[in-house]
């Protein structure tokens, strides 16, 4: 997937801009505080219709302003074009089009333009709570397979739905048996959530030990992945029938308990990623560069998986990471991503992107929200 051109206007700081990129490596560089990571943020948005900066829409609307507009067109490996716009305004809200049609549901556009982003914010994937864990595998999924984004969807409607009915359960006002329904649905859409993530994860841990010690240089490591989940236990099960068959046991044990909590115990909504450095979790025995390393060669088996499962590579977009790597361990990386996938980068030293390697790279200068080309 290449973007070869982004319209901006009315975009945090970003007052209009109209930018072409090259097809490998651009590297949008400048002080802090200038709008460079807004440039990442805004192809984020084309893709997923969301940022991972802010959860509300109204917060990217430049001051004085009353709408924003971002467009976006691509290229597909089939060479299809793809152009992606977002508009918000107070008036109308958000709206999104593809190619010219208004879409009626936004999560049509995902896939279309796979991403994958590494920011400073992704250091919670470690230290933070498990829902972070939860969403960086349900982004990838969703981009990579329509299936699992499906029934991501369904099962987050039917949860809800069951959820309200264990509180009417216990108010009496329904019986337990009502639950029957609503448990089928969760046991159908939540089976094919639970399988994809354990697939993904073999993928990983197939690769993980070989892509940290290419950045590291350290042969001694053992780094391991392992998916917690309340209905797989700790059996690699990639058997759907069998996943099925351990939902829907589960959920009938767990039932008095539900009832008495008022929320569903068992399920994917429940389960977590526990990253391991030498059978230890790295939360706690690994160090800030080591949780930097492992962090980017996450993220280049994440790219690897949407290539060959998306036949498609995704747009990179790795935000201000570079900063405790020499010039001889970034040359490496570009050399590596740029088999991948269009990349793009940005950085408040631009000297570190000098190596010979980088001739063809595209260096943006941004300044006060806008590029000096």
């Amino acid at each position: 997937m290449i973007l070869e051109k982004l319209q901006i206007t009315h975009f945090r700081n970003i007052s209009k801009e109209s930018i072409l990129f090259d097809k490998k490596v651009n590297i949008l560089y400048g002080k802090n505080g200038q709008g460079k990571t807004s440039f990442l943020e805004t192809i984020y948005i084309l893709a997923l219709t969301k940022s991972f900066k802010a959860h509300s829409d109204k917060i990217f609307l430049q001051h004085s302003q009353n709408f924003l507009e971002i467009r976006g067109d691509f290229i597909s490996e089939k060479r299809n074009n793809i152009a992606i716009r977002y508009y918000y305004s107070e008036e109308e809200g958000k709206n999104i089009f593809l190619n010219g049609n208004k879409l009626d549901k936004f999560s049509d556009v995902i896939g279309m333009v796979p991403v994958v982003l590494l920011s400073l914010e992704d250091f919670e994937l470690t230290y933070g709570l498990p829902a972070y864990r939860r969403r960086f595998l349900d982004i990838l999924l969703s981009q990579v397979h329509p299936l699992y984004l499906n029934a991501l969807q369904n099962y987050k409607r039917s949860l809800a739905q069951r959820n309200k009915l264990l509180t009417l359960i216990k108010e009496t006002k329904e019986p337990p048996s009502s639950l029957e329904p609503w448990d089928e649905q969760l046991v159908k859409y939540g089976s094919d959530v639970v399988y994809y993530r354990i697939v993904f994860v073999d993928f990983l841990n197939q690769r993980l030990v070989k892509n940290y010690r290419s950045i590291s240089y350290i042969n001694e490591e053992s780094i391991d992945v392992e998916y917690k989940s309340n209905i797989a236990g700790k059996e690699k099960m990639s058997n759907r029938d069998k996943i099925r068959e351990r939902f829907a046991a589960q959920l009938i044990k767990n039932r008095g308990y539900d009832i008495y909590k008022e929320s569903t115990s068992i399920g994917p909504h429940r389960d977590d990623l526990v990253f391991l450095k030498n059978g230890y979790p790295f939360k706690t025995y690994g160090s800030q560069g080591e949780n930097k390393t492992f962090l980017i060669a996450l993220k280049l088996i994440e790219s690897e998986y949407v290539l060959q499962n998306a036949k498609e590579g995704p747009l990179l977009l790795l935000d201000d990471i570079f900063g405790e790597l020499d010039e001889y361990r970034i040359g490496h990386l570009i050399d590596y991503i740029t088999e991948i996938g269009q990349t793009f980068i940005t950085t408040t030293v631009r000297n570190k992107f000098q190596n010979n390697r980088l001739r063809e790279t595209n260096f943006l200068e941004v300044q006060n929200g806008g590029v000096l080309q």
